[in-house]
């Protein structure tokens, strides 16, 4: 594959797979002390990859969980927010200012804090009442931070008695490298042929549901706007009909992200219309993608991360084609603002 580290990613993916026990062990004396709800709480990509999980929740449990923008958070004063609450938290760089007041605001007001960070000992780690630490960059950063979450939210939900297969289902997951592998290397070529023909196209709609809203959202904002400079429409598949319809013409970019859960239908309504007008529809689709699980269910869980494991070939052919480096910024991180 075209610029992949192939060792790198085994030893990522496979030393996030390691903190489930950790994990295990949190969550566990959390729910025996007792709590009221889960916050996950992100900015940018962190609050993208955290959707699928509110997602997953509001489908399947009745633990009560809010998704929020940490700066909107902490402008607005949540009123389901108490000491009795449990805060997820997922970072990169451990010091992103928005993650760091946020989490600072939680522990100060006596509430939970789950941090996993890819750079320790990084000024959030201050504020974390339980740390899942574990190396990551940003090519592979969203497998690690989906295994914990997915590992945390699981727990959860078994403790909740919602989730009596955790333990195969766990079982299965931990065997999910190589086939996240196979994955990339089905979508090479499809993504290398892609980024060829998108180079030059001004702008893009990307569209998703469900348990990959959360991604859609992430890929038009984190990577095409800020990675590659591409003006981008992140659409709810449910939405599209409600405005968006309206700018699609013959030649618009949509690339579809398709999941394996109850929104289908609402993907499959976008399709059969904009295929009618637009010549210029690309579709990902998880169920392409030959995974070690024996229940439907577990594949919906895991959609998301399948989803950021082929776009990102995606992502590295068009850094090529376009010849600017993914890592380029004019603005985020490089002034104060």
């Amino acid at each position: 594959m075209f610029n992949f580290d192939v060792p790198r990613y085994k030893k990522v993916v496979s030393d996030a797979i390691a903190l489930r026990p950790q994990i295990e062990k949190a969550v566990d004396e959390i729910c025996k002390e007792g709590y009221s709800n889960i916050f996950f709480i992100g900015c940018g990509g962190t609050y993208a990859h955290s959707l699928p999980m509110k997602y997953w929740i509001d489908s399947s449990s009745k633990i009560e969980a809010y998704s929020v923008i940490a700066a909107e958070f902490m402008a607005m004063g949540h009123k389901k927010f108490s000491k009795d609450s449990v805060c997820v938290f997922s970072t990169r760089s451990g010091n992103t200012k928005e993650i760091v007041a946020a989490a600072k605001y939680c522990k100060e007001h006596g509430a939970r804090t789950l941090v996993y960070v890819s750079n320790d000992n990084t000024p959030v780690c201050e504020y974390a009442d339980y740390k899942f630490f574990s190396f990551a960059e940003d090519d592979c950063l969203c497998e690690a931070i989906y295994t914990y979450m997915i590992a945390l939210v699981a727990r959860f939900m078994k403790n909740n008695g919602e989730f009596p297969d955790y333990d195969e289902f766990m079982s299965q997951y931990d065997k999910v490298v190589p086939y996240l592998l196979k994955a990339k290397e089905l979508y090479e070529d499809r993504c290398c042929d892609m980024a060829a023909k998108i180079k030059d196209v001004k702008w893009h709609m990307v569209v998703g549901s469900g348990m990959l809203w959360g991604e859609a959202y992430d890929y038009a904002m984190c990577i095409l706007e800020e990675m590659q400079w591409i003006k981008t429409k992140s659409i709810h598949a449910a939405e599209y009909f409600h405005g968006t319809i309206e700018l699609t013409e013959e030649d618009t970019s949509m690339i579809l992200f398709y999941g394996e859960d109850e929104t289908q239908p609402l993907m499959d309504r976008v399709y059969n219309f904009a295929s009618k007008v637009s010549k210029c529809i690309w579709k990902f689709d998880t169920k392409d993608v030959e995974l070690p699980f024996t229940k439907a269910e577990y594949r919906k869980i895991v959609s998301p991360m399948i989803m950021y494991c082929i776009t990102e070939r995606l992502s590295c052919h068009l850094e090529k084609e376009t010849n600017h480096p993914l890592t380029t910024r004019r603005y985020y991180r490089q002034m104060e603002y």
